[in-house]
């Protein structure tokens, strides 16, 4: 087996290398740098990573038709030949597990990660944003974050979906965070 080596002059590699790294080098908007470090963060739901707690709302969490409710005995029928047992309305608080990791030269101070709930069918039922302080998460290390969904509507089949979005238009980036210390 023949080697072939291409031989190129170096009036043509040095300039070339010049020109790679000097684009690698080009200044950059401080609004252009944040979405490129940005992108360099990925979330996700930690595996098995959430739980749903269910607490007894008090009756000044209620609203005014479902105090009145409460107040006035609701009861939801027991089994055959039991008592009815008076329903006590309760409210879903979900623990969420994110991971956040990233890959980039130069930490920001945090990341504002969108998070949604889909039902069964994968159809949005809600949707927020998340600040998490990430400045302290060392490279390429999956750090783990739990945040607290409250008040959700949770039905069995439901999941949640955690992103990093890298291509924020500007019109929302006043909705991120880490955009702010760019004005």
């Amino acid at each position: 087996m023949r080697r072939v080596f291409l031989r190129v002059p170096y009036r043509v590699v040095v300039p070339l290398a010049a020109a790679i790294a000097l684009s690698a080098c080009v200044a950059r908007s401080p609004e252009e740098k944040v979405a490129w470090l940005r992108s360099l963060y990925k979330a996700t739901v930690n595996p098995g990573g959430f739980i749903v707690q269910e607490e007894p709302m008090e009756e000044a969490e209620l609203a005014p038709e479902e105090a009145l409710g409460a107040l006035e005995g609701e009861a939801v029928e027991g089994e055959e030949g039991e008592e009815p047992v008076e329903a006590t309305p309760v409210e879903q608080k979900i623990l969420l597990d994110i991971l956040i990791q990233h890959d980039s030269p130069e930490k920001l101070p945090g990341i504002t990660v969108d998070i949604s709930m889909v039902d069964a069918s994968e159809q949005e039922k809600g949707h927020w944003r998340v600040w998490f302080d990430t400045s302290k998460i060392p490279k390429a290390t999956p750090t783990q974050f739990t945040h607290i969904l409250e008040g959700v509507a949770y039905e069995e089949g439901d999941g949640f979906n955690v992103e990093v979005r890298d291509d924020v238009p500007p019109e929302e980036r006043s909705e991120y965070r880490e955009f702010s210390s760019t004005s």
